[in-house]
């Protein structure tokens, strides 16, 4: 997928106009067409505005791969997996040392990580809402 589809999706899938997308970006909606249509490519400073706004990496938007990766969505799911399994962790040691319940400790510290990466994720989507 090349730049200029990744930037029409990123924009469409956010509903952006055209027009709206260039006003952002302050540049002109002839721009953004031509960005669309791969007949150029923005400088760096306009890619990595572009980055910004979707909260996209710049490595997803320049390479030839299909998938376009966010940066805070898969930092919020990496910390609430790594929460869960400290959880598991911990309640499989206190449960070994026979200290008191460990594996309720365990299983409260992995479902306080499960929370948390859900209410991150939420707090994510809530945020693009009040960008547009």
């Amino acid at each position: 997928m090349t730049f200029g589809e990744k930037l029409k999706t990123l924009r469409i899938r956010e509903e952006y106009s055209q027009e709206a997308l260039a006003e952002l970006l302050h540049v002109s909606r002839q721009a953004v067409t031509k960005w669309e249509n791969n007949a150029g490519m923005p400088d760096i400073e306009n890619i990595k505005a572009v980055a910004d706004l979707f909260d996209v990496t710049l490595d997803s938007l320049l390479r030839d791969e299909e998938e376009v990766e966010t940066t805070e969505e898969s930092r919020g799911w990496k910390v609430a997996a790594a929460c869960a399994a400290i959880g598991m962790v911990i309640g499989l040691l206190l449960d070994e040392l026979g200290v008191g319940s460990g594996r309720m400790a365990g299983m409260f510290t992995f479902g306080a990580g499960v929370t948390g990466g859900a209410l991150y994720y939420i707090a994510l989507q809530l945020r693009k809402i009040n960008k547009r």
